[in-house]
């Protein structure tokens, strides 16, 4: 059969998006990862980063592949159940190596290669300008990274008396994860909620997501009260 007038085979139809059928099957869209675990952007790239993944881009939209897919959805379960990024991987198994190969049968993709030495200075270049909040929010993370719920279960209550002491600014899914309750339930609290004898005051934005500031009920100023005033005298009336 001849080809058509595009030059284009029959069977490799491109969608609008720019995919071919192939790309399509084996790919997932990184911009509905957020819905599908109910996370924050910075909370999901976290994740992303833990385990190696770097999606790929086509016709400016990202994507990751289904083994990757596979493996976040694995990753998504293991924490709901109180564990952690470090020890799921720990509990991964190691791909097997073929020692059989030389040097010269080890294929080397130049663009691959580019790549990642491109990805390797601007991660440098970020580490070098972060801010002191930057860091100060890392180290909550790791802090959060830590926390083993199953093992000892007034160890949220540590971390908050120390965020509380310490003045940080937490955001939602950091707070989600201490209370063991989805950043959605956050969020439909409002300006100020409290929980587990401290209060949560939301204080603008953090990582692109919402921020609260830890306090407790000692630190907010009283309710003011309301005294009716004597027509007579101009003083209250009692």
């Amino acid at each position: 059969m001849p080809a058509p007038a595009n030059g284009h085979h029959p069977d490799n139809r491109v969608d609008p998006a720019g995919l071919d059928s192939d790309t399509q099957i084996d790919s997932f869209p990184v911009e509905l990862l957020e819905d599908r675990y109910q996370l924050g952007h910075n909370a999901l790239y976290n994740r992303l980063k833990g385990l190696g993944i770097k999606p790929f881009k086509v016709s400016r939209r990202a994507y990751i592949t289904t083994q990757e897919l596979e493996r976040l959805d694995q990753l998504h379960n293991h924490l709901q159940q109180g564990g952690t990024i470090n020890d799921f991987l720990a509990q991964e198994p190691t791909p097997p190596t073929d020692l059989s190969l030389n040097r010269t049968e080890i294929p080397v993709n130049l663009s691959h290669l580019i790549g990642t030495v491109a990805d390797a200075v601007a991660g440098a270049v970020v580490t070098s300008m972060r801010s002191t909040a930057g860091v100060i929010a890392d180290a909550v993370a790791t802090r959060l990274a830590q926390l083993q719920p199953t093992t000892d279960p007034l160890e949220y209550l540590r971390t908050l008396e120390e965020a509380h002491r310490n003045g940080w600014i937490l955001s939602t899914s950091e707070v989600a994860h201490l209370l063991r309750v989805s950043p959605r339930t956050i969020t439909e609290h409002g300006e100020l909620f409290e929980d587990s004898g401290f209060v949560f005051v939301r204080v603008g934005k953090k990582r692109g997501e919402v921020a609260w500031r830890v306090a407790k009920p000692g630190d907010l100023p009283p309710p003011e009260r309301y005294q009716p005033m004597d027509p007579k005298t101009g003083y209250p009336q009692w």
